[in-house]
């Protein structure tokens, strides 16, 4: 069957998500410092960290809708420091948009991708599949993806097949006629498989295929093997 859409994840697929994050979590403390210094001593980043975790565990609702985790987060810890409910709310909104922003706007792409998705694009429709929230508009990334999905907006978190879905209801095409490419075992490579979709695994750092009950179609290290190696898939 031939190839007519790929979809790809993103943080640590495309790019080194974590300098990005322990930015945009340095950037959102700061900001707190200067718009509630009491909030900034009580909830350090790591702290803040912590409460989040709490929260998500305690609240399966919110697990995999990480920008509303984060803003229920805020809106909370400000609520705690003395903050009235409006005023929480306004914080949590001006201590979002700083993480938002600086999560957003410092992901580099992986040596090879620019000129990979560039020459994929020609060929065939891209869609960015994703749990993390980043703008791709901000990151300066969105020219490469006729669709973003992400799970704050288009249904659960992967592994969960919402977004794979909705993918290929916006494509119009079948399973078996779409590659997806990750990172992650599960939430990429084994969800995707589970729908019929043909994979293909970043393994950065040449850790070797794990997992027994299900296999990538294909595994590549550098980005410089991407293009011939999906050619060799729609074959």
């Amino acid at each position: 069957m031939p190839v007519r859409l790929i979809t790809f994840d993103l943080d640590y697929t495309l790019w080194d998500a974590t300098p990005a994050l322990l930015a945009a979590e340095q950037a959102m403390h700061d900001w707190i410092a200067t718009h509630s210094p009491v909030t900034a001593s009580f909830y350090p980043p790591e702290k803040m960290r912590e409460y989040r975790q709490w929260l998500a565990q305690s609240y399966p609702q919110l697990q995999g809708k990480v920008s509303e985790l984060r803003y229920e987060t805020l809106r909370r810890v400000f609520m705690q420091a003395g903050h009235d409910r409006d005023k929480a709310r306004e914080l949590a909104e001006g201590a979002f948009q700083a993480f938002f922003q600086q999560r957003s706007r410092g992901l580099v792409l992986y040596p090879g991708a620019d000129e990979a998705l560039r020459q994929l694009q020609q060929s065939y429709p891209l869609i960015a599949i994703s749990n993390g929230n980043a703008d791709l508009t901000l990151a300066g990334h969105d020219h490469y993806f006729g669709h973003h999905l992400n799970a704050d907006q288009h249904g659960a978190a992967k592994p969960a097949p919402d977004m794979f879905e909705e993918a290929l209801k916006r494509a119009g095409v079948n399973a078996t006629e779409c590659v997806h490419i990750g990172d992650h075992p599960e939430q990429d490579i084994g969800a995707a498989a589970a729908l019929g979709i043909k994979t293909v695994w970043f393994d950065q750092d040449s850790k070797g295929w794990k997992e027994s009950e299900f296999s990538p179609d294909a595994v590549f290290t550098h980005w410089q093997q991407l293009v011939p190696l999906l050619q060799a898939l729609d074959d």
